[in-house]
């Protein structure tokens, strides 16, 4: 699944777009952020309202395989469709594993 931004010439970016320090996803209702610190997973959830992120939760995992867990969590939730939130899991785990 992909998405457009507000800018016309900005070329479609993949709905999980792993980088080597942040992990971004966005879907339905949400945008979640996740980021390494130390030894431990971060993932924050918002809500999006307009050019605003709302109630924004966050979450904190020791071990990759519970965060990438929570990321399939979210990602069903918001869009109700397992089979993007089996590919979340996935690129999550992957982005989880391959960091330092």
């Amino acid at each position: 699944m992909t998405h457009r931004s507000g800018d016309p010439n900005r070329a479609l970016i993949p709905s999980a777009a792993p980088t080597t320090d942040l992990f971004a996803w966005s879907g339905g209702e949400i945008v979640l952020f996740a980021e390494r610190s130390a030894d431990r997973w971060i993932v924050a959830r918002g809500w999006r309202h307009g050019d605003r992120l709302e109630h924004v939760r966050r979450w904190s995992f020791a071990d990759p395989i519970r965060f990438a867990g929570q990321i399939r969590r979210l990602v069903r939730e918001a869009t109700h469709d397992t089979t993007e939130a089996s590919g979340a899991f996935h690129d999550a785990l992957n982005w989880a594993q391959s960091g330092p």
